[in-house]
């Protein structure tokens, strides 16, 4: 399937006006007699309210009588804890995942582990052992801490390697722990000192790395990997890459379900609304909002042809301590935000390599704000440490990009980590009744567990 381009304001809008209402919610209730439903798990990754809010805000028009509606609206059912359980109330993604695969409290950085280390049967283990077709989609590398802690058992988020391996070793007779898994990470697959690849296609495993190549999968098992680690940010290719991954995982479960008379569960994480979180992004992180609300929209349209199909979708924790208005001025700038090109990340790499007598004709049309002369100066006076690389190279320049835009747009961040904050918790479908008010993370596992019979 061809990407389809993020849309433009307007059009986004229109899209969200046109296409919300395409799936009712249901708080249908699941009877011992019923169909076990299909269970679709969507986490927005550092999704709190706050980015619901600054997406919705981003496609509505100001001055308008109302606000545009998004797929998340008649969804809502409820709020969510996140803390972990360690000596803090702030969680990691590896902690946060493995609440809601298992059910179980854990440790910052545990991996389908309880506090003491001991595995716990995860969702997608559970639908496993009842023959039920099982995956994941992500954005980030598919051995990151969130989609492993639904299909893994490791001390420590950090194991990417060990993690990768567990992917790779078939965990039954002729079988892995997924049946279509995709989202970055082919680097760890082909290593130097293992390439996993041959042998997963050898056994019958079908490998892609080309986001185009999923067109041409007709049956499951399917592992793609279309990147060395993380895909590119949405904001930097313009594209609805974890839509396009959806629309073609929920095909295939779909099929296979149709084959073996079982129902699926599939995991799907907007992966990279935290990485934008993280570095204090905010055009990237409501373009990453965009292309997780259009991956909600493929689900609902998905349950609109398929009733028995439960959504869910929550977020691990949220992530900058985001705020739509900054420094005492009552406005946020959505026109000015919408308005930027890349992400800082692109923006700081490209300037890193250019001349600075280069930098204001390449930034002018990609920031797109009215920098002040006071603005300009600040940034030419950014000193570069030419023995530090990577990332930690970039810091000055992404910090300088950071207090331009907060200026500019009035958007504001307390941190450039997690917070504690709740989380929202939206769900619709058979068994949607099971999570409304406020919940332990652990509640929501709990319930879905429950489901798989």
């Amino acid at each position: 399937m061809k990407s389809r381009a993020l849309f433009s304001l307007t059009a986004l809008s229109v899209f969200v006006l046109s296409s919300c209402a395409t799936t009712a919610p249901s708080t249908s209730a699941v009877t011992a007699e019923s169909t076990a439903p299909n269970i679709i798990f969507m986490i927005g990754d550092g999704m709190g309210f706050e980015y619901i809010s600054a997406y919705r805000y981003a496609i509505s028009e100001l001055g308008q009588d109302e606000l545009a509606p998004t797929p998340f609206d008649d969804l809502l059912v409820g709020a969510a804890t996140t803390y972990p359980d360690d000596d803090t109330w702030v969680t990691d993604s590896a902690a946060g995942a493995t609440a809601l695969a298992t059910g179980y409290k854990s440790y910052n950085g545990a991996i389908g582990l309880d506090t003491h280390k001991n595995p716990q049967q995860t969702l997608m283990e559970r639908a496993r052992e009842h023959g039920w077709g099982t995956g994941a989609v992500v954005t980030v590398q598919v051995n990151h801490a969130t989609p492993a802690s639904f299909f893994t058992h490791h001390p420590s988020r950090s194991l990417y390697n060990d993690i990768a391996d567990s992917y790779a070793t078939q965990v039954t007779n002729g079988g892995w722990s997924y049946d279509v898994l995709l989202g970055g990470g082919y680097s760890y697959f082909h290593r130097d000192d293992v390439n996993w690849l041959p042998q997963l296609t050898e056994q019958g495993m079908q490998v892609i790395t080309q986001l185009d190549q999923l067109d041409e999968i007709q049956q499951t098992p399917v592992l793609g990997l279309f990147a060395p680690k993380a895909l590119p940010l949405a904001i930097d290719t313009r594209t609805d890459r974890l839509a396009d991954m959806t629309q073609h995982a929920l095909r295939l479960l779909d099929q296979q379900s149709e084959q073996n008379g079982k129902p699926f569960a599939l995991m799907i994480e907007g992966s990279m609304i935290d990485w934008c979180g993280h570095a204090n992004d905010i055009a990237c992180a409501v373009h990453e909002m965009a292309d997780f609300a259009n991956a909600v929209q493929v689900v609902r349209d998905y349950m609109a042809n398929n009733p028995n199909t439960l959504l869910v979708i929550t977020a691990d924790h949220s992530t900058g301590g985001l705020t739509l208005g900054q420094g005492g001025e009552y406005a946020w700038h959505t026109d000015k935000v919408m308005g930027i090109q890349n992400s800082f990340e692109v923006m700081a790499g490209e300037l890193a390599k250019r001349p600075r007598s280069e930098w204001r004709e390449y930034l002018t049309p990609v920031l797109n704000l009215p920098l002040t002369d006071a603005q300009w100066d600040s940034l030419m006076a950014v000193q570069l440490d030419e023995s530090v690389q990577g990332r930690e190279r970039l810091y000055p320049i992404h910090q300088a990009l950071l207090a331009i835009v907060t200026e500019h747009t009035r958007t504001g961040w307390t941190t450039s980590g997690h917070t504690a904050v709740d989380v929202p918790i939206m769900a619709a479908g058979p068994g949607a009744d099971l999570f409304g008010g406020y919940m332990n993370n652990t509640e929501i596992a709990k319930a879905l567990l429950k489901l798989v019979r």
